[in-house]
């Protein structure tokens, strides 16, 4: 499993915004709950990739 472009980009967005949803709320013309769903969605899939061992936690970047 991998993340998908919109996953990379939502993650790309994340970092530009310094982790501000609202602001990512209203650059991708979304409310800040939706915003917060992604992220937590994104989240859990990171967190599943991390525990099947699909993700080298200890590579430095």
């Amino acid at each position: 499993m991998q993340l998908t472009i919109d996953e990379q980009e939502f993650v790309l967005n994340f970092l530009k915004y310094s982790g501000s949803l609202k602001e990512m709320a209203n650059q991708m013309g979304k409310s800040y709950p939706t915003v917060r769903n992604i992220l937590d969605d994104l989240i859990h899939k990171l967190n599943s990739l991390a525990n099947t061992g699909n993700v080298d936690t200890n590579r430095k970047i």
